[in-house]
């Protein structure tokens, strides 16, 4: 079941709020059953207010999951501030990202 900010619908999860160095170890333990289903999971990231190099590497925690569980995962609508750590650690192969309207 998705954490406090966060909602699923289908293989669709939305993840709002700050992904920091204080908020990614109760994140991770939230998630765990995030990757449970077959097929396409698509998280959300238009409600993140905050991210740091810690929320990349949940992202990469959370792509790890998804592979061990069999299920294919993208996500939607990263912030900036995101997007350019990802760019600067060349994460583009590694994170798969989508347009702000996927």
């Amino acid at each position: 079941m998705p954490e406090s900010g966060s909602a699923a619908t289908s293989n669709r999860i939305t993840v709002s709020g700050k992904l920091d160095s204080a908020s990614v170890p109760d994140r991770l333990r939230r998630s765990g059953d995030w990757f449970a289903s077959a097929g396409e999971t698509v998280i959300d990231l238009a409600g993140v207010e905050r991210a740091d190099s810690a929320g990349v590497a949940l992202l990469l925690d959370w792509v790890r999951d998804a592979r061990a569980a069999g299920t294919t995962l993208a996500f939607a609508n990263a912030p900036p501030q995101m997007r350019a750590i990802i760019d600067f650690c060349a994460l583009n192969d590694v994170i798969p990202l989508r347009g702000n309207s996927a």
